[in-house]
């Protein structure tokens, strides 16, 4: 594995202290408070941090694994949700929690099938970071009982 393919599998924090968009004390707060919390590190950063939209994303577009995200504890607006078929979100247990720009985050309770990401990005014209997530809290932000 390549010197860049090994900085680009980093957690999403080491890779914005890599790029020199926070330092190392920031994010060890961050991650205090995300333990508290259970919230995205990236919007602690952002809403807290006052880190920028755009390093953001650039950081979540190099990352190359899946993180896991805790919906419960996170609030999606309706419109970034809507963005997504429900019937669709059912059937591959996803939704669309996040829209940032030109990405849309989407949490999957599973591994994404093969052409999942693909056929989102197509419908929506957005580029797609894939999370992982329970069911549970996808379940409850889709309103499903």
């Amino acid at each position: 594995m390549s010197a860049r393919a090994r900085q680009d599998n980093l957690p999403l924090g080491r890779l914005l202290v890599l790029q020199k968009k926070l330092t190392n004390k920031q994010l060890e707060d961050a991650l205090a408070l995300q333990r508290k919390t259970f919230q995205a590190l990236g919007r602690i950063l952002r809403d807290e941090y006052g880190l920028l939209e755009s390093d953001l994303l650039e950081a979540l577009r190099k990352q190359t694994h899946i993180p896991r995200i805790y919906l419960r504890f996170f609030p999606s607006a309706p419109e970034t949700v809507a963005l997504l078929d429900p019937e669709f979100c059912r059937q591959h247990e996803a939704i669309a929690f996040e829209k940032l720009d030109g990405l849309l985050c989407v949490a999957f309770s599973k591994p994404p099938q093969r052409g999942l990401v693909r056929q989102i990005e197509t419908s929506t014209e957005l580029e797609v970071k894939p999370y992982s997530a329970p069911w549970e809290d996808i379940r409850k932000k889709l309103s499903i009982e």
